[in-house]
């Protein structure tokens, strides 16, 4: 798992071991741990780590006297310098570092192999594939966010349309800049900064709405700061085709946003609406199902190639 994340992020993630011997449960682990650290004195701590974890059936059941000869083997079969690799460990050149780290890793609250630290802080939901790399998302995204609201860059008496290039075609949108200033002026800047540019429709209903917004396509991204709602009476999800600001609560807005392929009025006046879909409609009508986390790993059906606003 952690091999297929380097290779999805290289240059972005650094793998860092640790051992934690289990120093009063397991009579072994002290050995192993030693062992690893004798081999990796001659280069190949990995060769013998993946060689511990392999046989791991053929060695649990060995006393300690006779885990130290099947280590003389194995250091052999890894052609090791032998005789320096048990040196090592008859005189116990690394008992202390494993005493050590058994003891570090109970001061930074493991109970448990194994264990997974990220950024420093201990890792306590289920070290599944999605979860791990929704986290390593989540976390290469601040780099690209904000500190603060936008600057208001919109100008009076002006009509806006955004142009959301698909790979099937083009969706237009007329926004609404004198009833929603601030969700209309936060898209557009956004536009600008190419922040929708690669952004999936992570979240599709068939018939009923589509949402993007969200670079890291967990659902769970977003520009780095919140606004206000904006909510209009003259503005409804009777039809459908609009466009609206997604939120977690009354003014949680920030990037993400969301479609209606139908009438929705039990929405009236829980969303900031800031447009509606003057054509392109029907690209987006036929898409298959899709939730961020339970199909977070599978390719999506429709990306975002780039939005561009056209003033009129």
């Amino acid at each position: 798992m952690l091999v297929q994340l380097a290779e999805w992020h290289p240059g972005d993630i650094r793998t860092v071991y640790r051992h934690f011997p289990l120093l009063s449960i397991h009579d072994k682990a002290s050995l192993a741990g030693q062992a690893a650290e004798a081999a990796g004195a001659q280069g190949l701590f990995w060769e013998m780590h993946d060689f511990l974890f392999g046989q791991y059936s053929a060695w649990i059941r060995l006393s300690p006297e006779e885990f130290l000869q099947w280590l003389a083997i194995a250091a052999e079969e890894l052609e090791l310098d032998v005789q320096r690799f048990e040196d090592d460990l008859v005189r116990g050149q690394y008992a202390i570092e494993m005493e050590d780290a058994f003891f570090q890793g109970i001061a930074s609250g493991i109970l448990a192999t194994p264990f997974i630290f990220l950024n420093g802080s201990l890792y306590q939901v289920e070290p599944s594939l999605t979860n791990l790399e929704s986290y390593i998302r989540l976390n290469l995204l601040t780099a690209s966010q904000y500190d603060r609201y936008p600057p208001m860059i919109l100008e009076e008496d002006t009509q806006y349309l955004a142009r959301i290039e698909l790979e099937s075609g083009e969706v237009i949108v007329q926004l609404y800049p004198d009833h929603t200033p601030l969700a209309v002026n936060n898209f557009i800047f956004l536009a600008k900064e190419g922040w929708f540019d690669g952004n999936p429709f992570h979240t599709i209903v068939p018939g009923v709405y589509v949402e993007s917004g969200d670079p890291t396509g967990t659902g769970l991204g977003g520009p780095g700061y919140y606004f206000d709602d904006e909510i209009s009476d003259d503005l409804t999800f009777n039809e459908p085709g609009m466009l609206a600001m997604s939120s977690s609560g009354p003014n949680t807005n920030g990037s993400q946003f969301f479609i209606t392929l139908k009438p929705l009025p039990e929405l009236n006046g829980s969303r900031t609406i800031f447009g509606r879909l003057i054509d392109g409609l029907d690209l987006l009508t036929s898409l298959n199902a899709r939730q961020p986390l339970e199909d977070f790993l599978k390719p999506h059906e429709v990306v975002i190639l780039s939005v561009t606003i056209e003033v009129r």
